[in-house]
């Protein structure tokens, strides 16, 4: 019996210790791009993965409307976009993914 302890020691320290370094990491990043995706209103600047830049037109429940010149309206999936600066915001701050 003895001889099974170490070994089952060890694989407890390193599950724990993939989910430490793997899992947590990758949910926090998801919720966090998630929360930025969320929190996007009509009037927010916006880039998406393709590199487009636009001001939100239009919010729906799993895309945007997104003005990307005068006249010129675009429709894109909520997962495109990469980052996001709040309406009128002045300093250029901007929260990503």
């Amino acid at each position: 019996m003895s001889g099974i302890v170490g070994p089952l020691v060890f694989l407890a320290i390193a599950t724990i210790a993939w989910y430490v370094l793997f899992v947590f990491p990758q949910q926090r990043q998801a919720r966090e791009r998630r929360d930025v995706i969320d929190s996007v209103k009509i009037g927010d600047e916006i880039i998406t993965y393709g590199g487009i830049f636009g001001v939100v037109k239009e919010v729906k429940e799993d895309w945007f409307i997104i003005t990307i010149s005068a006249g010129v309206d675009i429709k894109t999936a909520k997962e495109a976009v990469v980052m996001r600066r709040d309406a009128g915001s002045s300093d250029g701050s901007t929260e990503t993914k």
